[in-house]
This record gives C-alpha cells, structure tokens and sequence, in this order.
C-alpha cells in the first residue's frame, strides 16, 4: 500500500505541474493504482483540487491538522488512512525527502564569578 501512496503523490505532483510531455511515466504511475483511488483522483483533479497529502511531524500538510498517532502508526504499517479533517488520503514522505533532524550541541555551561563586594568600609567620624 505504501508503493500505491507513494505513486498516487508522484502522480499528483507531475500533473499539478503541468508536464504533458511525460507520459510514459504517468501511465505507468497510474497502472500501479488500484481503479476505485483512480477514479477519485480523476475526480479530484478535474475540479482542481488535491487528491493526496503528506504527514510530516503528525501534522497534514493541506489543512495543518494535527493528526493522531494511531493514524501515523497505521500509515507505517501500510495501511491507506484519510484526513479527518479536509478528506484527503494520507501519506508518509519518502525516506530521503525527510529532512534531517536537527542536531544540537550542548555547550558547557558558563562559569559564574562573584562579583567583589568591598570589605567592610569604615567611616571615619568627624
């Protein structure tokens, strides 16, 4: 299911930028998914609205909904799950388009001096 999600993206994304001379690839993205999500895409598409839409960090990508967990954990597992919030079907972004995860390093923690309090400061009475 995963393979079928990935394809239905690709799809999406070579027909939302316009490249006619392709062809042979789409043909052969759409071979690869099943009529029923097909026919919704066609759907979709003729009145110029997405089909699909990617999970990053929980989140949906369209309507920047927090998603649940169990929906991201079943997305893993292959399963096609949908947006509870705009209705578009879900998918996880590829390995390599995920961006890296931010390293931080710690540094070591500043060393606090005491500021010099004047010893005890006698007067002299007058």
């Amino acid at each position: 299911m995963k393979d079928i999600l990935a394809n239905l993206y690709r799809l999406q994304t070579l027909d939302i930028a316009g490249t006619k001379t392709e062809k042979a690839r789409t043909a052969a993205l759409r071979s690869g998914i099943p009529e029923g999500m097909l026919t919704n895409y066609d759907r979709a598409r003729a009145r110029g609205r997405k089909v699909i839409s990617l999970v990053r960090d929980n989140v949906c990508t369209n309507c920047r909904i927090q998603v649940p967990v169990a929906v991201t954990a079943s997305l893993m597992g292959g399963d096609v799950q949908v947006c509870g919030n705009c209705g578009l079907y879900l998918c996880l972004p590829e390995p390599a388009a995920a961006p890296a995860p931010l390293v931080v390093v710690a540094k070591a923690p500043a060393v606090r001096r005491r500021k010099k309090t004047p010893a005890s400061v006698t007067v002299p009475a007058i």
